[in-house]
């Protein structure tokens, strides 16, 4: 998810001009289209309104939402998104950042879900799943380049409280019955971000920096998330880059200074 400021990294100057009116104008029409859009909003229909948000790649560590991106989460808890599956498939700045994290659907929300056969193999995306003002939740899209880079995709989860184990697992299997009746009610509706276009949908995936890779990493476990995914993340082979293994985590550690 680093590819905007990643851009900005090695872009002449009228092409930074250009792409930052672009994030301008998407930044205002993401705003507009949610306040016509908020009646249909996710868990809060009182005032002000908030939204909920999935997050899977760096923006589950804490410090990327706070310091590098300054928002301010009502409330945050390790969750999992069934049926989907997690890509790299946004692309970056070879050599630099080659690639972003997204997530694609892989089985028919409509159909029975098999939760074991899910588990088995893999088919679900641990995260983090943001409590958000609606300034903040259009602050997310805008950076994250919507609907340029990503598209909004309205999703349900399954929030659970973490604890480096089997919780989040636990909790699937609690929801199998409801799972199978392919019924709405079960989870938290919530809005997360795939890629924009199709042929990266339908591509194969670019190997992400190791740097990207280590903040996914920092953020799994700063929510506990389910030792199983956790391994999943540490075993995905990165991606070349030159110099040192990416500037993911260098940005982080700098917008941590500048704010302490």
């Amino acid at each position: 998810m680093m590819l905007l400021m990643m851009m900005s990294l090695s872009s002449p100057t009228n092409i930074i001009n250009r792409h930052q009116l672009l994030m301008m104008l998407a930044g205002l029409l993401i705003i507009i289209l949610l306040q016509c859009d908020c009646s249909n909003g996710l868990a809060q229909q009182s005032t002000p309104t908030t939204y909920n948000y999935f997050a899977y790649g760096s923006n589950m560590a804490i410090s990327t939402m706070m310091n590098l991106r300054n928002l301010s989460p009502l409330a945050s808890t390790a969750a999992i998104l069934p049926a989907h599956t997690l890509r790299f498939n946004i692309p970056g700045v070879p050599l630099v950042e080659p690639s972003s994290a997204s997530v694609e659907p892989i089985i028919d929300m409509d159909k029975a879900v098999d939760v074991d056969t899910m588990i088995e193999r893999g088919q679900l995306v641990h995260g983090v799943l943001y409590k958000l003002t609606e300034e903040d939740f259009a602050s997310v899209c805008s950076t994250e380049g919507v609907p340029f880079a990503y598209s909004l995709h309205r999703c349900r989860v399954i929030p659970y409280s973490g604890d480096g184990k089997r919780a989040g697992e636990a909790c699937l299997r609690k929801l199998d019955d409801d799972l199978n009746q392919a019924s709405n009610e079960w989870g938290v509706a919530a809005f997360t971000l795939r890629a924009a276009r199709e042929k990266w949908r339908k591509g194969n995936d670019i190997p992400p920096s190791q740097s990207y890779l280590n903040v996914l990493i920092r953020g799994a476990k700063e929510f506990a998330l389910d030792e199983s995914y956790l391994e999943k993340l540490q075993l995905i082979k990165a991606g070349r880059t030159f110099p040192g293994n990416g500037l993911a985590e260098e940005m982080l550690r700098r917008a941590e200074e500048r704010t302490r």
